[in-house]
Formats: structure tokens, sequence, C-alpha cells
């Protein structure tokens, strides 16, 4: 049904919500084949516009925690259905709704953080229902529609200060907010350059007020001794790695170097290799002896001291030719990443997936 029409969704259907104006109302009421409970009469009523006996029904659910009955009574205190107006109700409401991993809820309370509507406005909230919404394994095609949304929304939502300094071969990327939340995204590849510029970077950071700075990490690799004091000094500044997809060799480096470490998404793996001697157009793998190899093995031991034995095994079996890549639970279980975060969702969506 259109979800303009002010109607309720399919009565006896397993969707059932009632829409209005441009809400899009979807909720996971499962009824019984000819069984009409509290829910379903709620909708009837809705339709035959007894709209005290839709309220008094869905309220008496929502308060039991019923996610779909919180949202309608939300709606309902938003729209003003038969009760007085209240933005403050329909704000408990849609977030009661929200926290139970309802995916419209989490949009409509992201929205209502942005725009200050029932709660006070605050833009950190609203980021991260959005990206509460964005990362729920939900497929259905109401809940693909509002992740669209939230993307939407956090895409115009700009941090309260961006800034760029660049290096010879990329970037860094300073995003903070007001409340001192950091993301610092390191876009280009790991070379000499890269690890002095970082000492900017901290600087400037420091001076943003950033707390426990994430380290975003979009690059292509590059020299692993310049990976190696880059990943020594992020251990060192109580920095923390985050990767959205590939980030193999030198990158692997850095990102080892977190205090933490997070795989985020489907598309996020660590490649591990071989050190290779490249002399021009020629490239050869070290071996266990060569100064490189070695001094792998002693970053390992600094950064991951537990599982450093069971990655180097990783490494000494790859060719520098070669990529292994580790993700998931296989990462986790060699200290390379110490958290998961929304590991079976494609996190740029159907869009955006090509890089």
């Amino acid at each position: 049904m259109n979800g303009n029409s002010g109607q309720p969704y399919g009565k006896g259907g397993a969707l059932q919500r009632i829409t209005v104006g441009l809400v899009l109302l979807m909720a996971l009421a499962v009824a019984q084949p000819g069984v009409a409970g509290p829910f379903e009469e709620g909708l009837t009523a809705y339709d035959q516009g007894q709209f005290d006996t839709a309220f008094r029904l869905w309220l008496a659910l929502a308060e039991q925690g019923h996610a779909a009955a919180q949202f309608n009574v939300a709606v309902m205190y938003e729209k003003g259905s038969g009760i007085a107006q209240d933005p403050a109700e329909a704000a408990r409401w849609y977030l009661a709704a929200a926290k139970q991993g309802d995916a419209e809820a989490q949009y409509k309370v992201g929205m209502l953080y942005e725009m200050g509507t029932g709660v006070t406005a605050d833009l950190v909230e609203a980021r991260k229902w959005y990206a509460a919404l964005i990362a729920t394994p939900l497929k259905d095609e109401v809940s693909l529609a509002a992740k669209q949304r939230a993307r939407e929304r956090l895409a115009a939502i700009a941090p309260a200060t961006q800034e760029v300094i660049p290096y010879d071969g990329g970037r860094f990327v300073i995003a903070s907010s007001q409340e001192g939340q950091c993301l610092i995204a390191l876009q280009g590849v790991i070379n000499g350059d890269a690890k002095w510029t970082f000492d900017d970077v901290i600087t400037r950071s420091a001076k943003l007020g950033c707390d426990r700075p994430w380290v975003m990490l979009e690059s292509p690799g590059g020299l692993l001794s310049d990976g190696f004091s880059l990943g020594r000094e992020l251990r060192t500044q109580g920095f923390r790695t985050i990767t959205r997809y590939d980030c193999a060799s030198a990158c692997a480096s850095v990102f080892l170097g977190g205090v933490e470490r997070v795989l985020a998404g489907s598309r996020a793996r660590i490649g591990l290799h071989q050190a290779a001697l490249v002399n021009g157009n020629t490239r050869t793998c070290d071996t266990e002896t060569d100064r490189s190899m070695r001094d792998f093995r002693r970053y390992l031991a600094f950064v991951i001291p537990s599982t450093s034995t069971q990655v180097m095994d990783v490494i000494r079996q790859t060719s520098c030719n070669a990529i292994e890549w580790t993700s998931g639970q296989r990462a986790l279980d060699l200290g390379i990443a110490t958290s998961l975060h929304s590991k079976d969702v494609d996190i740029f969506g159907p869009a955006a997936a090509r890089r």
C-alpha cells in the first residue's frame, strides 16, 4: 500500500503498521491466520477512524515492550491522531522502539536528535542512531530504504571541524566533533613523509581537543619500515585503528599499532606476506635471516606479544608476491583485530561498493 496513504499496512499480513504523511511505518507484527489480537484490533480501529480505541490498544502493548505498538503510539503522539500532539512523548516511544532494533524507529530517532524535535538537538546522538541503523543486518526492502536515507543524512551532517594535512603520496584528514570525538583518516601510501607528517597530525588533533582518536586506514600499503615506525607511534600515543576494506603489507603494520583494532563491515580484511627487497625492477623475498624479517618479528612481539609467533608463521609461509588475507574470527584469534563491527553488513551499500 502507498506509504503516504495514511492507512494501515496489509491487515492479516506479517508487516502491519499505520502510515502517516511522509513517515513509512514498518513492523514485525506476525498475526495468527484468522486470529485477531490487540495489535490487529488496533489496526482495524485506526482504519475505521476510531483513533482513541487504536491508541488505547497500542499503548497497552507498548508499555509491555511491543516494538510495533511503541512505534505506532509514537506516530499518534507526533501527528496528534485522536490525541493531543506531544513531541516529547513521541520521541520517548520512538526511542523505545529504536532500542529494540527497529530500523524505521532508529532513523526517526536520528532525525529527532538532528532537528531537536521532542529532544534537545544533539548531532552526536543523531550520528550514533544513523550509524546504528546502517550497521544492522536487516535486509528487507523497508530497512534497506531506511539505511539509504540514514547514509544520506550522515553525509549531510558535517563534522564540527575538518582539516586536511597533505603529504607526499597522500593526505591525513582530521574530522572532529564539538564533543572532542575524532577520526583521523590516512588516505594514501605509507612512506617516510607520511611518518614525519603524522607528528604534525598529532599536534593539530590535540589542539582540536581530540580524545583518544581513531585512525581510519585507507591505504594501498607502502614501505614496511615506515609502517613499523608509524605503528609504533600509534601504540605509544594510544591511538586506535579501524579499516573498512583491504589493508595489507605496510598498511597492516600500521593497523597492528592500534591499542584497539577494529574491522568494520563485511569488506574489512588485513593482508600479510613476507617482506621483500626491491632493487629496481627486481623483487626478492626476504629469508628468515634477513633484516626486514627480523624487524618484522620484533615489531609483532611489540604490538601483539601473545600471538606474534602465530602471525609470524603466517607471514613466513606467504610469499612476498602473494597476500594471505585474514578477517572475521580468524583475525580475532590471531590477535590482529580486537573487535569486529557489523561483520556481516556491507556498510557501503550496493551503490557505494565500487572503489
